[in-house]
C-alpha cells in the first residue's frame, strides 16, 4: 500500500513538472517589455568612466579587462 501510494504521489508531481514545462515554452518576451527592461536598467545621467591598468575587472566603455574603474563625479550647481 505505501509503495502504490508513493508511485501515485510521484506521477502526480511528474505530470504536473511537465505541465509547467510546456507552458513555460509558449510563454515568449514581447520586445516592447525587453526594451523597457533595458530603459529600467540603463544609467540616467551621462557619467565619464574611467578604466586604468590591466586585470580582472570588466571596463564597461572598452569591454577590456582593467584593474581599477571609476566614475566621474562632478558637483552640480543650480
Amino acid at each position: 500500500m505505501k509503495k502504490l501510494s508513493v508511485l501515485i504521489f510521484s506521477s502526480i508531481i511528474a505530470i504536473l513538472v511537465l505541465y509547467k514545462v510546456e507552458v513555460s515554452k509558449n510563454e515568449k518576451v514581447s520586445s516592447l517589455l525587453l526594451q523597457n527592461i533595458e530603459a529600467l536598467a540603463a544609467d540616467e545621467h551621462d557619467r565619464s568612466k574611467y578604466c586604468f591598468g590591466v586585470g580582472s575587472v570588466d571596463c564597461p566603455t572598452s569591454y577590456q579587462k582593467a584593474e581599477y574603474y571609476g566614475i566621474g563625479i562632478s558637483i552640480e550647481i543650480p
